[in-house]
């Protein structure tokens, strides 16, 4: 469950997995080529792959496993399969996990893509993007907070010094 905390009468939300995930997720369950994969990325405009087995999440391919795996070791797309390019076990959260806890475990799997499943089914991915955009946005709330502290102190003491 989201912890919620109050203070100076402002209620503040601590964010989870789901609050920051990217929710366009594509899976793909069955041995396909490299090529077709690399496709399927491009055309779903998407960095990683979730890779099925049973329905629920088995391993995940990124571009970067398709840069390491296939044209760094010059191998052909169409002859290099699914299990050969995935990152597997992936690494996965729950929806409510705090984000601090997906940093940490992020951090602790040297990964850079965290799956979030509820009852198994993959619901979304956070990324590394996805903490960058949460932080810029907290950046520029307390950018917001900061001026109208700044004019609030300007007002005081131009009210106090006159």
């Amino acid at each position: 469950m989201p912890a919620y905390f109050i203070s100076n009468q402002t209620t503040f939300h601590m964010a989870t997995a789901r609050d920051i995930m990217s929710k366009k997720v594509i899976t793909i369950e069955s041995d396909v080529p490299a090529s077709d994969i690399a496709k399927l990325m491009d055309r779903n405009k998407v960095s990683s792959i979730i890779v099925t087995k049973d329905n629920k999440p088995f391993g995940i391919i990124s571009e970067r496993d398709m840069v390491s795996k296939v044209v760094a070791q010059n191998k052909r797309p169409a002859e290099i399969k699914t299990t050969e390019l995935m990152t597997h076990p992936v690494v996965m959260v729950g929806p409510h996990t705090p984000i601090e806890e997906v940093a940490e475990k992020m951090i602790l799997n040297k990964v850079r893509r965290i799956v979030v499943t509820d009852d198994a089914q993959a619901l979304g991915i956070v990324t590394v993007t996805d903490f960058v955009k949460h932080f810029h946005a907290l950046l520029e709330a307390e950018e917001g907070i900061n001026t109208k502290a700044y004019q609030d102190m300007i007002e005081d003491w131009e009210y106090w010094a006159s």
